[in-house]
């Protein structure tokens, strides 16, 4: 997490209200710290406190709840970009539930896409009643190589013909709203990781369909990056009938190409757990005990024992964690720090008695 643990705090509460106790065991911070934290963004009105009346029930005893405050107005927009679905989301902060969307019509080039959004953003702010100022953030999930964040550089993209271009600033300059580029399977690989009951904390995940794979680290129950952030490109690996073909839509090759995939990637990172997602091998499961097997012949030992297993993402557990990762780019963009209250503030608030 970043070193602002006002951010932090945010982006703990806007996925889960949590007590002020849960909040010192996960930022491994003191009583006091989280106090003083808390109350700066109380009195932001960033967050509100509530009773939280079922611990009181089971135990006897109150407990106060930090949330998101129901006063939140900032908001962010979604942009889902895939083969099957371009689509723009609006969101309140705080809030998984969209307060509206609209389809987009697919275009070719980044020029015509930041003009695509920008009106997309102008149609969702006006059907909503909402002030395009409050707008402080676009997240854009695309199927693309990509350097995540906010630069965005692009280096090819499966639905524009640009290639090696800074998709983030151009749309920031069409829409003067900060933007930031992630690839799509980034919410798979983020819901895996949210996910408890799945075992992330070294694994291999490749992730296909709609055309498209795309290759996940977990090292030490971390996502891995490459530089600048970069999403992990596979799509380049030799393999003769075409890697991205074969596992992107199921084929003649797809047994082999997933077979193929790993051979070459978990011994790299000497991985024996191996997750698969996607639509490619939703019908076709039987195609990984067949790999395992074939693993078993291999000459590396450390293919002999590989866990495979399917896990079934859906594209709802996808898009929402794309909607928080949109909130955490939002949090980032309004950057709150600590107030320092001087002693006219402090003399302001003392109550004397007779």
């Amino acid at each position: 997490m970043p070193s602002n643990n006002l951010q932090n705090i945010l982006k703990i509460l806007h996925r889960q209200p949590s007590s002020q106790v849960a909040l010192c065991k996960i930022l491994n911070l003191s009583k006091a710290q989280i106090h003083k934290l808390t109350n700066n963004l109380l009195e932001a009105k960033l967050i509100d406190k509530h009773e939280d009346t079922d611990y009181k029930n089971n135990l006897g005893r109150p407990r106060q709840i930090l949330k998101i405050s129901d006063n939140m107005q900032y908001c962010t927009v979604l942009i889902i970009h895939t083969k099957s679905d371009f689509s723009a989301h609006v969101y309140v902060f705080g809030h998984k539930r969209e307060l509206a969307s609209v389809t987009l019509p697919h275009v070719e080039t980044a020029k015509d896409f930041a003009k695509t959004v920008d009106v997309a953003v102008d149609t969702l702010t006006k059907s909503c009643f909402i002030n395009r100022a409050l707008i402080k953030s676009i997240v854009i999930a695309t199927h693309a190589t990509v350097e995540q964040g906010e630069k965005g550089v692009m280096y090819r993209n499966n639905n524009l013909s640009d290639e090696n271009i800074l998709l983030g600033q151009i749309v920031y300059k069409q829409t003067k709203i900060r933007t930031f580029i992630y690839n799509f399977a980034y919410g798979t690989l983020l819901k895996l990781k949210n996910s408890p009951e799945i075992d992330t904390e070294n694994a291999l995940v490749i992730n296909n369909g709609e055309g498209a794979v795309a290759l996940g680290i977990f090292l030490n129950g971390e996502i891995q990056l490459g530089k600048n952030s970069s999403f992990p490109e596979c799509s380049h690996l030799p393999y003769p009938h075409g890697f991205e073909k074969s596992l992107g839509t199921y084929g003649e090759y797809t047994e082999d190409a997933l077979f193929f995939a790993i051979s070459v990637m978990a011994p790299i990172y000497n991985l024996s757990n191996v997750i698969i997602t996607g639509s490619c091998f939703k019908e076709h499961l039987d195609i990984l005990e067949n790999v395992k097997e074939r693993l078993k012949f291999q000459t590396d030992p450390r293919l002999h024992n590989i866990e495979l297993n399917y896990r079934k993402i859906s594209l709802k557990d996808c898009i929402e964690e794309m909607v928080f990762l949109s909130f955490d780019t939002l949090v980032d963009v309004l950057n709150p720090q600590m107030t320092k209250q001087n002693l006219q503030t402090i003399v302001s608030k003392i109550k004397y008695t007779n």
